[in-house]
């Protein structure tokens, strides 16, 4: 059996590729480069792709829009031409990944991941739709924020943290597909949801204690300017209408899925209690925070350089640095104040994580080509009280850290 899975880059549809590759599936996996559901269309090429496939899985999911990627195109129109495409090559079942809550939510995802389930009920494909509350896994972008926020010193929690949550694991959601590609039933329709609801709050905690941490106590915070903090944090999950989805509760029954299954997926707190988490696990929960952080710190530390260099500092001092190191007069104080606007830039950059990998290492540069110029020239800076050239080997060491963090995010 042939099996298609669109989506194959991202968490969920990599573990339900190596999950049906491994039970010896002849699967081909999909990545955006392939197949850009930004600009999908029900054409010829499609419908050729997907040509000869048995089964077509679509794990294609965004929790936030983009510049370039909407709900109505990533949700709706783009799974509506594949389920044409795949409708026309003879495609012989359709897994489709939605989301739970779809059926009645009032969100812009809720509704697209709507949208999409109803046109594939309405095609005449034979399918399956999934509707899964949170999936967690050791390498799920979700469970990852969780389990930076379980290792604050205060557990950040909205409202009283009683929103209902159902988590469900990666594994139990590969094993549903792989249900449901072996099932005969042509029409099937499930949600996806662990053993027993739990609180967020309680959520938080459960992984805390997992990590290692003792328990703390919890602050509510204010959901006011939620997607500021979610563009300054870089996590698309933090933004208003998540918080809405949120307080609107994501459980069900999960005696359907275990009647599925033939078992009942096992819980948050069940699956956890029964395994330790990994030194690197705990690194790595520990540090997920201190990513937006450096970055942010990083950045204000270029911009108040840029302007303490072009208007706090006496400007008779900034210039006699400048005359040290080579800069004869007459162009000195317009390169003062090029250098000031260049930090200031790098800086306000930085914090808006443009092009950040190029950014960082440009900055490197910018910082060795300046303390080579103060040792061969002005070394005599070097032994300064207040350290301004030495303080450039943490400055350096936390740029280089921020970018590895980056890269492996």
């Amino acid at each position: 059996m042939k099996i298609l899975i669109v989506g194959a880059s991202g968490f969920i549809g990599k573990h339900i590729y190596q999950g049906l590759e491994k039970a010896g599936y002849e699967v081909h996996g999909v990545t955006r480069d392939e197949l850009d559901f930004v600009d999908l269309q029900c054409d010829k090429k499609l419908v050729t792709f997907v040509k000869g496939f048995d089964v077509v899985v679509n794990a294609v999911g965004i929790i936030a829009e983009t510049k370039t990627q909407m709900f109505e195109q990533m949700h709706t129109l783009a799974p509506m031409a594949l389920f044409d495409a795949c409708k026309e090559a003879g495609v012989k079942k359709v897994i489709h990944i939605s989301a739970l809550g779809s059926q009645n939510g009032t969100t812009p995802y809720h509704r697209t991941k709507n949208r999409a389930d109803a046109y594939l009920r309405e095609s005449g494909l034979a399918y399956a739709i999934l509707h899964p509350s949170v999936v967690y896994g050791d390498d799920g972008k979700s469970t990852a924020l969780f389990q930076g926020l379980a290792t604050l010193p205060l557990t950040p929690i909205v409202g009283d943290g009683s929103q209902v949550l159902q988590p469900i694991r990666i594994e139990d959601l590969v094993a549903t597909v792989q249900k449901a590609i072996e099932s005969s039933d042509k029409k099937i329709e499930l949600n996806l949801v662990g053993e027993e609801p739990i609180s967020y709050k309680e959520l938080l905690e459960t992984f805390r204690k997992w990590l290692g941490y003792k328990s703390t106590k919890s602050v509510s915070l204010p959901t006011l300017g939620t997607d500021v903090i979610g563009k300054i944090l870089d996590e698309p999950t933090v933004n208003h209408d998540n918080i809405i989805m949120l307080n609107q509760g994501n459980s069900a029954d999960v005696k359907p899925l275990a009647a599925f299954l033939g078992y009942t997926p096992i819980g948050l707190k069940e699956n956890l209690g029964a395994k330790e988490a990994h030194n690197a696990q705990k690194l790595y929960a520990s540090l997920y925070l201190i990513r937006p952080l450096l970055r942010i710190v990083i950045g204000l530390v270029w911009i108040w350089s840029g302007i303490v260099s072009a208007f706090l500092y006496p400007q008779p001092l900034a210039l006699e640095l400048l005359h040290e190191i080579g800069i004869p007069e007459g162009i000195d104080i317009y390169l003062l104040y090029l250098a000031s606007f260049l930090d200031i830039t790098l800086g306000v950059l930085t914090i808006m994580g443009c092009c950040l990998q190029g950014l960082l290492s440009l900055q490197l540069v910018v910082i060795v080509i300046y303390t080579l110029l103060l040792t061969l020239l002005a070394p005599y800076h070097w032994l300064h009280p207040f350290g301004p050239v030495l303080k450039n080997i943490p400055l350096v060491i936390s740029i280089y850290v921020l970018g590895k963090m980056e890269r492996y995010r």
